[in-house]
């Protein structure tokens, strides 16, 4: 594998609290090979089908720049590339990547060479144009893109072409992590014109056919860029109606991948002597959303009640089988200033929640009654509103869950109860803090915090711009204590995630990532079937 370097200026906080050597970080050069551990040894047998299994439906999205499903994810990996790509410590690196190399320059300027040699699946060079153009699509607010969050720091002016394979971001606010931002997943390159209907991307793989809800099938590309390491001759994602589908076309040998199987199932897969099963720790999360906006939940003492009702721990176990930490309504678990205010635990307290909803007028004469969603096709989300509804009983009464389960397809849609409900639950993959308020705030605003008046939003600003580790986290502790005091998320576990795969597939790597299967292989580089 080429060994490739990423340069900083020592200002990116992920180097301050990732424990990076104090010689590299004042020299500013960091070797993937050295930020890098890879498990798996480079698998030798090339040719063959790779068949993915993944729950998914009709409403199925295929975009570079925006997904929200799993199936989602899977194609938009299988397709195309980004800048860089993270570590196992979530550092930025350029392994994987098609940046050369990154400099942070300053506060407000990062520069980005492109490797020589890269092409898009139609056989054109990748090009500084391309990487100019991608940035202007996910700037532009008449797009739907993930890149909502980038708009408080850029403006397309601040995109220049200094050579055909050099990019320089100028920043209009300083973002001392901007580095992290080029390795996000959504972030990645497509080809200058890109419309988000025609899927042209760099990677391993070039789209053969796509049918939303069925499947997509993806050739090997035969000018790809690194073409030593990849070994199948095709892949196939195929989309199943519900985990239980999935998991028994695995069983039946239908298919060599299932992704993200439940937790119900671990032991049993695990059994099997042709299967192996994989799980994954990075910070992941399954929550309850609660909009501040939609009554009862713009009624902070509501808030506040609904998140002691629950018995976290009983929840862990059932719903993940304890495959998993318990949470207390942070997120952020990856990143060193989580919880920087060292709340305890949060447990459940009836007495004090029924204290809370008495305070805004609910009895057992006039009770709390609420409807819960969760979608069919999210691996622990239909457990844990069951579990939550069961947890409610305790309050005799006085509150109750109503919990639905609804169709995947219906619920991510546009008009579907996610972010169009009072409650409902969600998932998240492990980001630090600050990217996750941002994502929070400005790509699915969920819970729609911060209200109006907060002070949330300019403090997420000037942490985004201060290098000084110490005082970053106060800022962030602040920021904190608003979500802690009066927040919509109902966080009560970071999940793990697993994939069961067959035994005869070589080259998985098990290493914390923010996506399932090791970020999909990185595009299914790396892997064989034998």
């Amino acid at each position: 594998m080429d060994q490739q370097e990423i340069e900083t200026s020592g200002l990116s906080r992920r180097h301050f609290i990732q424990g990076v050597s104090s010689a590299a970080l004042a020299a500013g050069i960091f070797s993937s090979s050295a930020l890098n551990a890879w498990a798996a040894s480079v698998p030798g047998k090339k040719g063959g089908t790779l068949k993915i299994g993944v729950v998914g439906g009709a409403n199925d999205l295929f975009d570079a720049n925006y997904i929200v499903a799993k199936a989602d994810q899977a194609r938009l990996m299988s397709t195309f590339e980004t800048l860089l790509t993270f570590d196992q410590n979530f550092v930025p690196v350029t392994k994987d990547g098609l940046a050369e190399s990154a400099k942070q320059n300053s506060p407000t300027k990062v520069t980005v060479k492109l490797r020589k040699g890269v092409k898009f699946h139609d056989g054109t060079p990748l090009t500084a144009d391309d990487v100019i153009a991608t940035f202007k699509r996910l700037l532009d607010p008449a797009q739907r893109t993930t890149g909502k969050p980038l708009r408080t720091f850029l403006d397309p002016s601040g995109l220049v072409k200094r050579d055909s394979l050099t990019v320089e971001f100028n920043l209009k606010a300083p973002n001392v992590d901007f580095l992290s931002v080029l390795a996000s997943y959504t972030y990645a390159i497509a080809k200058a014109g890109y419309d988000g209907k025609t899927q042209i991307g760099t990677s391993a793989f070039s789209l053969v056919s796509y049918t939303p809800g069925r499947e997509s099938v993806h050739k090997r590309f035969k000018g790809y860029w690194d073409a030593k390491n990849v070994y199948l001759d095709e892949v196939r994602i195929i989309d199943f109606a519900d985990k239980s589908a999935l998991v028994n076309a695995l069983i039946a040998k239908q298919i060599d991948v299932a992704v993200d199987i439940p937790f119900e199932q671990f032991k049993t897969l695990k059994s099997k002597k042709y299967l192996n099963v994989i799980e994954n720790s990075a910070g992941a999360w399954l929550a309850f959303c609660m909009r501040i906006d939609i009554k009862p939940f713009d009624d902070n003492n509501v808030r506040q009640a609904m998140r002691l009702l629950v018995d976290r721990k009983q929840m862990l176990n059932r719903v993940l089988s304890g495959h998993g930490k318990i949470g207390n309504d942070l997120y952020g678990y990856i990143d060193a200033n989580y919880n920087a205010n060292g709340y305890k635990q949060r447990n459940q307290d009836i007495p004090a929640a029924l204290a809370l909803l008495k305070k805004s007028g609910y009895s057992k004469a006039n009770p709390l009654r609420v409807e819960l969603t969760a979608p069919d096709d999210t691996g622990g989300l239909v457990l844990m509103i069951q579990t939550l509804a069961e947890q409610a009983k305790k309050t005799g009464g006085v509150v109750i869950i109503d919990a639905k389960v609804i169709d995947g397809g219906t619920y991510w849609s546009a008009k579907g109860q996610y972010m169009n409900t009072g409650f409902y639950s969600t998932y998240w993959s492990g980001r630090t803090y600050l990217a996750q308020a941002a994502a929070s705030m400005d790509i699915y605003p969920e819970t729609k915090f911060p209200p109006a008046g907060s002070s949330f939003r300019a403090d997420y600003l000037k942490a985004a711009g201060t290098a000084n580790a110490k005082k970053r986290r106060e800022i962030v502790a602040k920021m904190q204590k608003e979500e802690f005091d009066k927040g919509g998320y109902i966080i009560p576990f970071f999940n793990n995630f697993a994939d069961a795969y067959s035994s005869k597939i070589k080259g998985v790597v098990a290493r914390p990532s923010q996506l399932n299967m090791d970020y999909y292989a990185h595009g299914f580089k790396y892997i064989s079937l034998g």
